[in-house]
């Protein structure tokens, strides 16, 4: 009966956004550790994301995902972004039979102007901005921990060397589904 119930468990809609920022190597994007007490990912480094809220939905079920981006990179990072400025890079859900099943948007933002990150030690208990080339390096020493959709983010990201060619180039291509 639970291996029914988990096949058959619909994903939980959720949003994460990869804030970017012009640093003195080029494009760099922030990370935050999630903390190893939680159930999902625990002590993965991840964007700033989570759960689609019933508050999200106040400017309509189109804008959900951007407005729960938004709320996030609040919440976890202590950044203020626009929904408006967030480009759409993807879209991935869990397969089934996971324990936790997503269905995540993936969002990119220019965050140049967010000067300080604030993290707020529950979900995320550390933070990092790293070129995308050197937090796939990292993770490939072992030194970080990524999750799939992740990893494949960052992979996207190494093709760009500003905030601006990556905004640009991203609104250009095709959504990925996984």
């Amino acid at each position: 009966a639970l291996q029914h119930r988990l096949v058959n468990m619909q994903p939980q809609p959720a949003a994460t956004v990869a804030p970017l920022r012009d640093g003195a190597k080029g494009l760099e994007v922030l990370l935050l550790q999630r903390s190893p007490q939680l159930a999902f990912a625990p002590g993965a480094w991840v964007f700033p994301g989570g759960r689609i809220d019933a508050g999200d939905h106040a400017h309509g079920t189109a804008s959900a995902p951007r407005q729960a981006a938004v709320r996030e990179a609040s919440e976890e990072a202590g950044i203020t972004l626009t929904a408006s400025s967030l480009v759409e890079v993807a879209h991935w859900t869990t397969p089934p039979g996971q324990v936790r099943r997503f269905a995540t948007w993936f969002f990119i933002a220019d965050a140049n102007h967010c000067h300080t990150v604030r993290i707020d030690g529950v979900e995320a208990v550390d933070f990092l901005w790293l070129t995308p080339q050197d937090a796939l390096a990292r993770a490939g020493h072992g030194g970080l921990h990524l999750i799939r959709p992740t990893l494949a983010t960052l992979t996207q990201l190494r093709e760009f060397g500003r905030v601006d060619q990556a905004l640009a180039g991203f609104a250009e291509q095709q959504v990925i589904r996984r």
